[in-house]
C-alpha cells in the first residue's frame, strides 16, 4: 500500500481499475493501476462516502473505470456512478474466470475483479432500465413464491406420511378443492398435531392468495401496449404461456444486442460444452452461464411444447434415439424454441408450429 501522496502522482494522467465488492452494509475497493495494487480498504455502502473517496483520492487519474458483479444489489450503484460520470460496467459472477486460491475474503474479491477489468477479461451485462428492472421483480418474486408452496406441499404431505393417512380413492387429484376440504376435516389423537395441521394449511392458503395478487398483475402487465404485440406473437404455441412469454420478454428486453444466434444461446448458458481430443468431438454439459431465470423457464416450457409442435418433437425424438438421456434432449429443445422465439419478435411475425 502507497502512501497517500504517493498515490495522487502514481495516477496521474493513468487510467486506474476499481474492483467493488458490494455488501449490505459495505463496500470492499480494490484500486489497480500499470500492473499495480495500490490500496484496498472497506467502507460503507453509503454513496456519498465512495463518491468522496473517488473525488478526493482519484480526481488526478485520467479515467476510472469501476466494476463489480451482479447480484442481490440490483443496479442502484451503476446508475449513480454513471449519473456521476463515471466508467462504471456490471458483470456476471459467471463470466468471472476463476482463480486456484482456496482463501476467499471480499478484499480478494475486489482485487480479482480489478485485475481481470485492467485485462479485458470482464465482460459488461446489458442493464435494464428501472421500469424493466421493477417489471422483471414481479416474475423472480412469483417465482420465489412458487418455491414456497412445492415446500409446503412437501411438508404437508411428509406431515400426512408420519400418520399413515392417504389420500381417500374418491378424491382423483391432490391439492383440489376436494383435496383441501378433505385436509381440512382430518382429526388426530393429539391436539397439538390438529393445530399444526391447520397452521400449515393456513400458510399454504397465505401462499396460494400471494401468488394469485401477482399473477393478476403479471397477466394484466402482459396486456400493456408495451408488450402486448410481441406476447400475442410468441404464446401462438401451446406451451408458451403467460409466465413463459413475460419472462422471455423481461428477462431479454432488447434483443438485438446479440449479434448472433451463438451469441444469445450462451446468454442463456444453453450451448452445450465442448472436449476436443484428436478428431474427436463430445459436447457435454451446457454452460450455465447464462440466464438461470430465462433458462429454467424455457425448459420447463420445452416438456409442454414437444407435445404441441411437431417440428420440435421431431427433434426431441431424434437426440433421444441417440441414446442421449430425456433431460439433455430436452435442453436442445429449450434452446431451440428460444431461438424461433427470438425470430419471430425480430421479424415482428407469429410463430408457427410445425415450421423450421
Amino acid at each position: 500500500m502507497r502512501y497517500y501522496e504517493d498515490i495522487k502522482r502514481f495516477i496521474k494522467g493513468k487510467a486506474v481499475f476499481i474492483g467493488i465488492d458490494v455488501h449490505i452494509k459495505s463496500l470492499s475497493l480494490c484500486f489497480f493501476c500499470d500492473g499495480e495494487v495500490l490500496e484496498k480498504m472497506t467502507i460503507h455502502s453509503k454513496y456519498t462516502i465512495l463518491l468522496n473517496v473517488l473525488r478526493t483520492r482519484y480526481s488526478d487519474a485520467r479515467v476510472l473505470h469501476l466494476v463489480y458483479e451482479a447480484g442481490f444489489s440490483g443496479f442502484w450503484l451503476y446508475r449513480r456512478l454513471r449519473q456521476d460520470g463515471y466508467n462504471c460496467i456490471v458483470t456476471s459472477p459467471n463470466r468471472v474466470p476463476m482463480l486456484n486460491n482456496k482463501i476467499k475474503t471480499d478484499k480478494r474479491d475486489a482485487e480479482k475483479l480489478a485485475r481481470f477489468h485492467a485485462s479485458g477479461h470482464l465482460k459488461a451485462i446489458a442493464v435494464p432500465s428501472p421500469k424493466i428492472e421493477s417489471e422483471r421483480r414481479l416474475l423472480r418474486q412469483r417465482g420465489g413464491w412458487v418455491k414456497k408452496q412445492t415446500r409446503q406441499k412437501n411438508q404437508i404431505r411428509s406431515f400426512l406420511f408420519l400418520h399413515d393417512i392417504s389420500k381417500p380413492d374418491h378424491i382423483k387429484t391432490y391439492w383440489s378443492k376436494a383435496y383441501i376440504n378433505w385436509l381440512t376435516e382430518l382429526e388426530f389423537e393429539f391436539e397439538g398435531d390438529t393445530f399444526l395441521l391447520t397452521q400449515m394449511l393456513g400458510h399454504l392458503s397465505m401462499i396460494r392468495q400471494e401468488l394469485a395478487r401477482l399473477t393478476r398483475f403479471i397477466r394484466e402487465l402482459s396486456r400493456h401496449p408495451d408488450y402486448k404485440k410481441s406476447y400475442d406473437h410468441i404464446t401462438k404455441l401451446r406451451g408458451v404461456g403467460m409466465i413463459t412469454a413475460m419472462t422471455f420478454l423481461l428477462e431479454l428486453f432488447h434483443l438485438k444486442r446479440f449479434r448472433n444466434t451463438s451469441a444469445f444461446s450462451s446468454y442463456l448458458g444453453l450451448t452445450p460444452s465442448q472436449h476436443s481430443s484428436g478428431e474427436g468431438i463430445r459436447l457435454g454439459h451446457i454452460s450455465r452461464e447464462g440466464n438461470v431465470h430465462l433458462r429454467r423457464t424455457l425448459i420447463e416450457s420445452a416438456w409442454t411444447v414437444i407435445k404441441h409442435d411437431p417440428y420440435l418433437r421431431d427433434k426431441y425424438n431424434r437426440i433421444r434415439a441417440k441414446g442421449t438421456n430425456g433431460n439433455k434432449a430436452i435442453v436442445a429443445v429449450a434452446r431451440s424454441l428460444a431461438v424461433r422465439l427470438r425470430r419471430c419478435l425480430l421479424d415482428d411475425i407469429d410463430y408457427v408450429i410445425g415450421v423450421c
